[in-house]
C-alpha cells in the first residue's frame, strides 16, 4: 500500500470512516484519486499494527481504527469533500464545516508511519513505568512518549503521545528493554 508521491504532500488529513469499512472505502475511492476527472491527487493509508501473541505467533490489527488518512498537496475545499461521498464516510476530522490538514506535530507522526510502509512494527525501546519511554526504531522514533503501563509477560507498553490535539493512548508490543538512568522524568 505504501506508494510514493514524487515529492512528499505537504499535508496529511484525517477522515473518519466506519469501523472496519476503512480498506473498502479505500478501494472504493482509490480509482477517484489521481484521476484528470477530478483533480484530486494523494494517497489514503489506514494502518495496522505488528501483534504478537504469548506463544509467539504474529498478527495484525488496526492501528487507528476508524481512521483513513490523506497525504496530498490539495487545498481546495470542493476536491477534498469529494472524499465524503465514498461508503462508510462519517466526517473529515476536526469537522466537516472547514476541512483544515493535520497540525505540524501530527503530520510528522503520520509520516513517520508511511515512511514504515504504513504498518507499526513491534518496536525496540528503553522505559520503565513513569519514564518518558525511548523508542529506538520504528515510525514512533524519537516521538516523546509517557509510558502508564507495561505488561512484561506479553511484552507490550501502553504510552501516552500528544497527538490529534490531545493526549492519546497507544499500545506497542517491543522486542528488548534496556534501562537507561537520563529517561526518568522528575516529578
Amino acid at each position: 500500500m505504501n506508494q510514493e508521491i514524487k515529492s512528499r504532500a505537504k499535508y496529511i488529513y484525517c477522515l473518519w470512516i466506519k469501523t472496519g469499512e476503512e480498506d473498502s472505502y479505500i478501494k472504493e475511492m482509490r480509482p477517484l484519486l489521481n484521476s484528470p476527472e477530478t483533480g484530486l491527487n494523494g494517497l489514503l493509508y489506514f494502518f495496522r499494527q505488528q501483534k504478537k501473541l504469548k506463544k509467539g505467533k504474529e498478527y495484525f490489527e488496526p492501528f487507528f481504527p476508524s481512521y483513513v488518512f490523506f497525504e496530498t498537496n490539495e487545498t481546495d475545499q470542493i476536491k477534498l469533500n469529494r472524499l465524503s461521498k465514498g461508503r462508510g464516510f462519517i466526517s473529515f476530522l476536526p469537522n466537516n464545516d472547514e476541512i483544515k490538514p493535520l497540525n505540524q506535530h501530527d503530520s510528522q507522526i503520520i509520516i513517520s508511519i508511511i515512511n514504515y510502509g504504513s504498518l507499526v512494527p513491534i518496536v525496540h525501546a528503553t522505559f520503565d513505568l513513569n519514564d518518558r519511554i525511548q523508542i529506538l526504531d520504528g515510525p514512533f522514533k524519537n516521538v516523546p512518549a509517557k509510558v502508564i503501563a507495561v505488561n512484561r509477560r506479553n511484552k507490550r507498553v501502553n504510552i501516552d503521545v500528544e497527538f490529534l490535539n490531545g493526549i492519546r493512548q497507544f499500545g506497542l508490543y517491543y522486542e528488548e528493554v534496556q534501562k537507561l538512568d537520563d529517561t526518568r522524568e522528575e516529578n
